[in-house]
């Protein structure tokens, strides 16, 4: 397990330190996002409390969140549907490379008895 990180992170003008595995970048990057978030609610709505913009910011990250899950869980069973999609081609295709081998041989061996006849007249 990797040590954590000590990070100090500033949402609307209050400083907290963050202790997490995460590189520091990335915790910052989160932190800008959501700072902007924040600043950007209190703005169109002045009198909205503290706590009140940071309840409106996390139901917006959770219905972020709840949506990229669903939107994950569509794209899995997509994938699964393509991939037996696939695997019924390639069986096809097996059956029909099998059946191209046995007319092949079967063209072969018309071709062999008609020299053959050809040869005894």
């Amino acid at each position: 397990m990797s040590t954590p990180n000590r990070v100090r992170i500033t949402i609307n003008g209050v400083h907290y330190a963050i202790s997490t595995p995460e590189p520091e970048e990335y915790v910052l990057s989160l932190a800008q996002e959501l700072d902007d978030q924040v600043r950007g609610v209190l703005e169109a709505n002045p009198n909205i409390s503290f706590n009140d913009v940071m309840v409106l910011c996390a139901m917006n990250y959770v219905d972020a969140y709840k949506r990229s899950e669903e939107n994950a869980d569509r794209m899995r069973t997509q994938i699964s549907e393509y991939l037996e999609d696939a695997a019924k081609a390639r069986i096809e295709l097996d059956e029909v490379k099998r059946e191209n081998v046995r007319l092949r041989r079967q063209i072969e061996g018309q071709e062999i008895k008609g020299q053959t006849f050809l040869e005894q007249k």
